[in-house]
């Protein structure tokens, strides 16, 4: 039997089902919000790293997505539903605020919203009426939940539901402060963060914890898991247990508390790719993306065959998290929770696997790492509506507040979804970014900055060292897999594109200039 890892979360898993208050919680249940309100429940389903290139649902190749397919009919569907950004960070925080990445300045290597921003989060603005609660497997994902605790009912540790620790310490041993207690563990004594804290604080307890990350590194294969089990690193899981573990803790919640909103955060399909046996070698067949040259501002330099593999064993992964939603999915219903739930599925980001990259949060700001998924589907909906129009991960939090009867703040920089109050508009700029190494209240002088609008993507890519800034122009309705740069060639529309991206990234950084 899968174990839930940490005493604490044991505790307050019991407290729920004695009908008690979240122990430690920052807000508490009252009777009156026990009761059934009228109000919609919302559940979230956020799948890290992945790319609506690689799901069947929106046309691809490999049958990666059946079960996405089959809740798309009673859906709302996104054809072109793009992140802010392309990892986890600036994604996630913009989805949680309704507010692009130069405006809430989360868009470091596990960045922060500016604090005087920290109210501006979905689950305070649903009110407390709501009862809210979190999950995320995702560390980097869980330091923003960490600053809206209290806004939260129950936040749940990342490694609940898995299976062997990795590291010494966790987060959550300090629940008192579990952002503070992530960066002491991971910068201070943790040796494997070689890209963001190369030296431990402690040699001593540096030392230890890397020995412990080797021996349990080194058990992580199962009969399940002939790659290995899936792993964020720090704890290891299986799919299964995770997603069982968030069925069972959402009926329990339905059972005491109505409405509510969800929030869950899960690491698949997320590298290291690593499929239960019944997946792996699923794809066994011919199919080739484009050979694509090496980019000049790509980190990595994997040949066509590592990317080929890499990109098979992560369809492999979608297929994985694909049949797991698709039984969370059935039980629901079968329990009635859907009878009057909203629930959303989208991603943070996408992955890449071209021009020598593989991943995602480098300076590669191609479709592949920012077109995502995005499908809504309404209470009693029987039938499938899509839309085509360009939209935002910003949009998601306005549109939920729509849902719920909230007032919109005139701050939110996303807008409220066609098919859910909103229009199309197909004349929409998007301007999706990367500036992981610019100080958070600096001007952001180094960066990949994309703009999609209409059929064209422009990109920007500026301030990095030993290259000189560079445009890139493609039409993706023409050119979907991105081959051909036409900034030397449409005169007219880079023209028109190139003044209205360095204006929106001008006016991003006027309150960050120097004084």
């Amino acid at each position: 039997m899968p174990r839930i890892s940490r005493r604490d979360f044991l505790k307050l898993y019991a407290a729920l089902a004695a009908s008690a208050a979240f122990a430690g919680a920052p807000r508490f249940l009252s009777s009156a919000r026990t009761e059934q309100s009228g109000k919609p429940n919302v559940l979230m389903f956020v799948f890290d790293a992945m790319s609506a290139r690689h799901l069947s649902l929106y046309g691809y190749d490999r049958k990666t997505t059946p079960n996405l397919e089959k809740f798309a009919e009673r859906a709302a569907v996104y054809h072109n539903h793009y992140s802010t950004a392309n990892f986890t960070s600036p994604g996630t925080a913009s989805l949680l605020t309704g507010m692009h990445p130069w405006t809430h300045r989360a868009f470091n290597f596990r960045g922060m919203l500016d604090r005087a921003l920290v109210d501006r989060n979905l689950f305070k603005l649903v009110g407390e009426e709501y009862t809210c609660f979190a999950f995320t497997q995702n560390l980097w994902a869980d330091i923003l939940l960490s600053q809206f605790d209290m806004d939260l009912n129950f936040h749940l540790p990342c490694d609940a539901y898995s299976h062997t620790d990795n590291s010494l310490f966790q987060p959550d041993d300090l629940s008192g402060d579990r952002t503070l207690a992530y960066y002491v563990f991971q910068d201070f004594l943790n040796l494997r963060t070689e890209e963001t804290h190369p030296f431990p604080g402690s040699l001593f307890i540096g030392s230890a914890e890397l020995s412990k990350a080797l021996t349990s590194d080194r058990e992580g294969v199962s009969a399940e898991y002939p790659r290995g089990l899936p792993t964020v690193y720090d704890f290891t899981y299986e799919n299964a247990s995770v997603f069982a573990g968030v069925d069972h803790f959402t009926q329990s919640v339905a059972s005491q508390s109505s409405p509510y909103l969800g929030y869950f955060h899960f690491w698949s399909p997320h590298g290291p790719y690593n499929a239960r046996r019944e997946f792996v070698g699923m794809f066994d067949d011919d199919l080739k993306w484009h050979s694509k040259p090496r980019h000049s501002f790509a980190q990595g330099d994997f040949s066509q065959e590592e990317l080929q593999q890499k990109h098979r064993e992560y369809d492999e992964c979608i297929a994985e998290v694909d049949a797991e939603f698709g039984r969370v999915i059935s039980d629901l219903e079968k329990s009635g929770i859907l009878q009057n739930s909203y629930v959303v599925v989208t991603s943070d980001h996408g992955e890449l696997f071209e021009r020598g990259e593989i991943g995602h949060a480098s300076a590669l700001m191609y479709e592949s790492v920012t077109h995502v998924p995005l499908l809504i589907s309404a209470p009693g909906q029987d039938a499938r509506s899509d839309f085509h129009s360009p939209t935002s991960i910003e949009d998601i939090l306005p549109t939920i507040l729509q849902i719920t009867g909230k007032e919109i703040p005139d701050w939110v920089e996303g807008r409220v979804l066609p098919g859910f109050g909103g229009t199309e508009d197909v004349s929409r700029a998007l301007f999706p970014m990367v500036a992981k190494d610019n100080a958070t209240f600096r001007p952001l002088e180094k960066g990949t900055f994309a703009m999609i609008k209409g059929p064209y993507e422009l990109l920007f890519f500026t301030g990095y060292k030993n290259h000189e800034d560079r445009f890139e122009l493609y039409n993706l309705q023409e050119d979907p897999d991105e081959l051909q740069d036409l900034f030397s060639k449409d005169i007219n529309t880079v023209s028109q594109m190139k003044d209205e991206l360095l204006e929106a990234v001008d006016a991003a950084n006027r309150n960050y200039q120097k004084k």
